[in-house]
């Protein structure tokens, strides 16, 4: 795969007419589209279908079979599905509900793999319980979790069918999680008899952002196109500049087979030409694959903007220089406030801090089996005040009938079947009303305690509460540490009681970001997106990580130990992650980028960047 270094797009071939040779049905050809950031991916795995579907339609319906895509979240699934019209004969869905359906209903094969990996983690366990030396926290989590998938071992004979949510919604003893759903599709898919059921139910397979599909899965799907290759396509979409997750396949270029199509897409149609010659110096640190900017592009602005890193910092600086870059772009939307601009942040809590939402995240974040659901916005506890609280006070401030019409579709007093079994509708009616009053009332002039809002829904019946949730409300607000034992229902009722206790605000400032309604997002959440005004912010401290370090990327911290071992070695690193997240974060840019750094040595990091050769000197400010 060579670079395309200032060559003109017309000299290259053209990766959209590839690709469309590739998908033919009688002779499939399998390839890698490497695609840069801003180079249209999406718009050519759109047309690329859509020509195949109108081109194989009768076909395609006569088999039985689906072009299957496959994404990395819901909302790209959305997206890509409305493209293409929600055709029946696409089937487009993320990894997770793609390896759910290719497993689901091979029952045995499934209690089988559980009971091999089970018996493994078993063993591990116990081998760690006899080294500990203590029943400290980590021997009692152990312990706990030691004898959960001994339980879940006992009962598996018992087991007929197993359940799966990509939600995570399904519980019981029946239930598999995330990771095993995508552990036993990676063991699956290139075994028969599955390899011939996926085969012939998919004749083209699609991988969208393929650099971040789990290592493993990608491992099977290129071994299952190495054993029938003539039997269907395998496209794989991506950039592996791009990838910023951590269980994603490194390396993937070096694995994909000499006999692929590799087309490329040089062009990047988002970014200003300041931009993309700084995204471009940035990824000569990792490969040699450069990009062109569009010959319409403007030139665009690019400031970097270096600050000593304090103690309790408040984020005011990042107000002026947003004023500042006003000045500079002569662009008055910079200085509109926090809606004029995206800010980018490492870290949802680093958001949370800025937009008051912190309180809630914070405790649920802690809860791992809840992360999934509350980063997507899935989690029911999230639904009920996003989806139905929020909708009915909203139209509250409209006018009855839109109030009326919302409580309609939500309450389950008004549900069909509970109006046609009441004695008396019209004193249901009016109770619901009241109960909606009394709701609303809440918020005449306050903010009320969320707990406040949920004793109201108790007390009045006028929406579905989550279990756990009812549990925590009864148990009351708490502001104690989480119990150490790691037990999942204890765990999340914990959670709900310290959520319980913040106020109403939150819950809304939160439903704005998650809903991408903020002027905050992570730096890992707008892969794809693209906005005029972009701030990243580089701050180690906040983040409180360790998978990724700008001191180190930028020069005013030292490699580790470690760090230099995986470059030896030819592994990831922090370096190597944070490079590619800055890459992903700058190249969001429409028109212009202001890049904001707390660091401990400010002189140090301006110093870097001018040896690396990212900015010259008047396009860096120490604030």
């Amino acid at each position: 795969m060579n670079a395309v270094l200032g060559a003109a797009a017309e000299d290259v071939p053209d990766a959209d007419q590839v690709i469309q040779e590739c998908l033919n049905l009688n002779r499939p050809k399998s390839f890698f589209l490497y695609a840069g950031a801003g180079s249209g991916k999406t718009h050519s795995l759109v047309k690329a279908v859509s020509v195949l579907k109108t081109r194989e339609r009768k076909r395609l319906t006569f088999e039985g079979r689906q072009i299957a895509v496959i994404t990395y979240t819901n909302a790209a699934c959305e997206e890509i599905a409305r493209r293409l019209e929600h055709d029946p004969l696409v089937m487009v869905s993320t990894i997770h509900a793609f390896s759910w359906r290719m497993i689901q209903g091979f029952n045995d094969d499934i209690r089988e793999w559980l009971r091999i990996k089970l018996a493994e983690d078993i063993a591990d366990l116990n081998e760690k319980l006899e080294r500990a030396r203590s029943e400290n926290k980590t021997a009692r989590t152990n312990r706990a979790s030691r004898d959960s998938k001994v339980r879940r071992v006992a009962v598996l004979d018992e087991i007929t069918s197993f359940t799966y949510s990509p939600t995570g919604d399904k519980r019981g003893r029946q239930a598999l999680n995330h990771s095993e759903v995508i552990q036993m599709a990676a063991a699956f898919i290139q075994q028969r008899p599955l390899l011939d059921v996926m085969a012939d139910l998919h004749p083209v397979i699609l991988i969208d952002e393929s650099q971040d599909t789990n290592g493993p899965l990608m491992d099977a799907f290129l071994r299952a196109q190495a054993l029938i290759p003539d039997r269907f396509c395998l496209g794989l979409l991506g950039d592996t500049m791009q990838r910023i997750y951590n269980d994603g396949k490194e390396h993937l270029e070096e694995a994909i087979p000499e006999d692929w199509a590799i087309p490329e897409k040089p062009m990047n149609r988002r970014c200003p030409r300041r931009v993309v010659d700084l995204i471009n110096v940035i990824r000569r640190g990792a490969d040699d694959h450069q990009q062109i900017p569009n010959p319409d592009a403007i030139q665009g602005a690019v400031r970097m903007f270096c600050t000593q890193q304090v103690a309790g910092q408040d984020f005011r600086l990042e107000a002026h220089i947003a004023h500042r870059m006003s000045e500079i772009t002569g662009d008055e939307q910079w200085a509109t406030g926090t809606s004029g601009r995206k800010t980018l942040i490492l870290e949802h809590k680093m958001a949370g801090r800025r937009m008051g939402f912190d309180g809630i995240f914070t405790p649920l974040y802690a809860v791992e089996h809840l992360r999934t659901g509350l980063l997507d916005g899935t989690l029911p506890v999230l639904n009920l005040f996003f989806d139905n609280v929020m909708p009915i006070l909203a139209a509250a401030k409209i006018n009855d009938f839109g109030l009326m019409e919302a409580v309609r579709l939500r309450s389950p007093l008004l549900d069909s079947r509970h109006m046609k079994d009441s004695p008396d509708q019209l004193a249901l009616l009016e109770s619901v009303g009241a109960a909606t009053h009394a709701l609303c009332g809440l918020f005449d002039g306050n903010d009320p305690l969320i707990t406040e809002v949920v004793q109201i829904l108790i007390d009045t019946a006028l929406l579905d509460i989550p279990e756990r949730l009812l549990v925590a409300q009864e148990l009351g607000v708490t502001n104690d540490d989480p119990p150490e034992y790691s037990d999942r229902d204890a765990l999340e009722i914990h959670a709900y009681q310290v959520l319980l206790g913040r106020r109403f605000s939150e819950m809304a400032a939160f439903a704005g970001y998650a809903q991408g309604l903020s002027p905050f997002d992570t730096h890992q959440g707008v892969k794809g997106l693209e906005f005029p005004r972009v701030m990243v912010i580089l701050n180690d401290e906040e983040a409180g990580g360790f998978l990724f370090s700008y001191d180190k990327l930028l020069g005013v911290k030292p490699l580790s130990d470690g760090d230099r071992k995986n470059q030896r070695e030819g592994k990831d690193d922090a370096v190597a992650r944070t490079r590619r997240l800055l890459y992903v974060t700058c190249s969001r840019a429409e028109e212009s980028l202001a890049i904001v750094v707390y660091t401990g040595q400010p002189e140090i990091a301006r110093r870097r960047v001018l040896d690396a050769g990212w900015l010259t000197p008047n396009e860096i400010e120490i604030f």
